[in-house]
Order: structure tokens, then sequence, then C-alpha cells
């Protein structure tokens, strides 16, 4: 299949399902075919208009050059996708008929090496970001790979082809596994383990892009969490151990969990008018959703950053209590439903546990209270 060309200083790379373009006129002729090889897994089969152009930054050394035309374009596709689809910093890769492991982790839990070891055996999907859409299709990055040169002592950007990776196959893509990296230290076999849907939670929002702008992030990524079966922990030290492990994940249809459909949580419950002097509320949020006792929330802050809190104990009942309750209402609540601790005194349990929501903005009121609220 022939590769549409556009101008010789442009360059349009397929990132996400959109095109960004690279302007690259002012670089060298041998310049531009080195970007047009290390982006030659990326670039897309037919002309499109772009989303966004970039262009390399002045006074630059070549290789920066091309790591830093990396970042403008990974940055331009994830905006242009904002609010469309629910995008995480992972790597990926996909078997024959279509089906995609995502590999979700912080920089450091060894992405690049992971993917360029498993994409020999199976398509290269990308290293740095994915995207899925509402019912679970997957939409790929192959950008260049960053891999160090043992005899440059540098990074160099290299195509999927020049590593010997595999094409993607001519089916669509869906989303088969998520798999959250924990890298060892130890000389422990690795292993995947089953992570509880609120661990999963915790570990893949920190990285997921734009989550806050998609209607309902929370149930979007709880969805995709359970729609998989649920995500998986591997903890692994050295990428070359990992395959079989992932040989036996794509031999295993995993059923969706039950309750794929998480359940919407009420934000507000102001059929009252209250008079109390310093009650209790609970501050907006942008989804909430319910986990076996446990209570995800997602908040966005004004400058766009997203938070997600999971409370657990007594933290679920005050919450969805405080909707401009007393202190005293509020250990009443707690009690009924957890009944009396114990050791100590329910009234204490209630003023740390408020304080603590307190501090982090979900609730407003009283940081300090008398024994009558």
């Amino acid at each position: 299949m022939s590769v549409p060309t556009t101008a010789d200083a442009d360059l349009d790379i397929e990132a996400l399902g959109v095109v960004v373009r690279m302007t690259i006129a002012g670089l060298p002729p041998s310049d531009r075919d080195l970007l047009g090889e290390a982006w030659s897994g990326a670039r897309p089969a037919h002309l499109r208009s772009p989303v966004a152009t970039v262009a390399p930054r002045p006074h630059f050394h070549f290789d920066a050059t091309v790591a830093d035309l990396t970042t403008q374009v990974t940055h331009a596709a994830l905006s242009a996708r904002r609010g469309r689809l629910w995008m995480v910093h992972a790597g990926a890769i996909a078997d024959d008929r279509g089906r995609v492991i995502l590999f979700s982790g912080r920089s450091g839990m060894g992405k690049t090496t992971l993917m360029s070891r498993l994409a020999r055996e199976y398509a290269y999907v990308s290293d740095e970001s994915v995207g899925v859409t509402a019912e679970g299709g997957v939409v790929a990055y192959r950008k260049p790979l960053s891999i160090i040169d043992d005899v440059a002592r540098a990074k160099r950007q290299l195509s999927p082809r020049s590593l010997g990776l595999r094409d993607l196959p001519d089916v669509p893509l869906r989303l088969h596994a998520i798999v959250a990296l924990d890298r060892l230290s130890d000389d422990a076999p690795p292993r995947l383990v089953e992570l509880p849907v609120d661990e999963a939670v915790a570990a893949l929002a920190p990285q997921c892009s734009y989550l806050g702008e998609l209607t309902a992030p929370l149930q979007t990524l709880i969805g995709h969490i359970q729609g998989t079966g649920g995500a998986l922990g591997l903890r692994y030290r050295e990428a070359e151990e990992v395959l079989p492990l992932v040989r036996a994940l794509f031999d295993t249809e995993r059923a969706a969990l039950p309750g794929a459909i998480a359940l919407n949580v009420p934000l507000a419950r102001n059929n009252r008018h209250r008079t109390d002097v310093h009650p209790f509320r609970r501050t907006p949020v942008q989804d909430a959703v319910e986990l076996d006792g446990r209570l995800a929330l997602l908040t966005r802050a004004p400058d766009d950053q997203t938070t997600v809190h999971l409370l657990d104990g007594i933290g679920p009942t005050l919450w969805l209590a405080a909707d401009g309750a007393s202190f005293d209402e509020l250990v009443t609540a707690a009690v009924e439903t957890h009944g009396a601790p114990d050791e100590g005194d329910a009234r204490a349990s209630v003023r740390q546990t408020l304080d603590s929501l307190l501090d982090v903005g979900l609730l407003t009121g009283p940081r300090h209270s008398d024994d009558h609220g």
C-alpha cells in the first residue's frame, strides 16, 4: 500500500484517529528523510485534513528536535480527541484478531521496553497513548519508540519497522484486557494478579488524559474495567519474562464482571430547607460511583485538573448524608449504618472523617464542633 504524500516540507501523522501535520521545511533533506522513516509506522492511509500543525523549534539538536516533535504531536492528538475517547498513558499490542491488551503505567514502568519485546510477536499499537471508544474499540498511535543507543548513550526515535515490530492486523481493534504495570526490583517471577475495581481505578485514573472531559468519566473508566473482566496487575522485572503470561492472556476469554454499568450516586437531595447555623454540605462533583461499599468521586478544579477520591469506612455514609445535615445528624447516620465503634467514641470518628473530607474539599462545613453539632 502506498502512503499518500503532501508537500516535501510536510509530514502527516496518524495519531489516535486524527491527523497531525508536521511542517519541517526548515530541516535539511537528510533530516526530513530520517523523520519520515521514524514515523513510517504512523502514516495515514488516505489524505485527510489535519486537526493541528506542529513544527520544529529552533536551536534544538536533531535528536532533541525529533523528541520534541513527538511531544507536540502527542499533545495535539490528545487535545483533538478530548471528550470523545477514553485515553490512557499506556502501551498496547494486538493479536491477529484485533484484540488489544493495554498496559498502563507511570513513567519508569518500562512500557517502551515491554512493547519493543512483545510487539515482535504481536502487533504494535502504541507505547505512549491508547484511545478507547465507548464501545470498546481501540485507536492506535504507532509513534516512534524512544530507544537508548548504547554506543552514543543517547535516546533515538526509531520506527516500529526498524525494530522488527509487527504491523496492525487488517481488522478493527477492540479492547481485550487492561493491565496496570508494577515494576519489581527483586527476583520474584512475573505474575498477573486480579485487581479489585477500586484498586484498578486508583491505578488507572492518574494515567488518563482529559478524563474529566468525558460525560461520565468514572462510569466510563469503570465500565471498561468491568467490561474486560476486571483489570489485572502485572508485577514483573524483565520484559522477556512477560511473554508467556501475555500468550496465556490472549488465549483466555474473560467474561465481563457483573454489574458492568456503574450506578449513579445522587449528587444532591435538596428536598428540605435547613435552618442549621453550620450545616455540612457536599461540594459539587462531576461523577460519583458506588463500588462495593466504597465510593469513587471525581472532582474537577477550575484549572481543569481532575482528582479521583476513593472513600471507604464511614466516609461514603457521611458524604451522602451531608445534604445540609448537622454534626449530630451525621453521627446518627454513621451509627445507624455502621453501628457503634468497638473502640473509641463515634463522635470522634465522625469528626476525624469529616475533617478529612473538608481538607480535600469534598464537603463544606465547620472544622470543629461541640456536642450539639
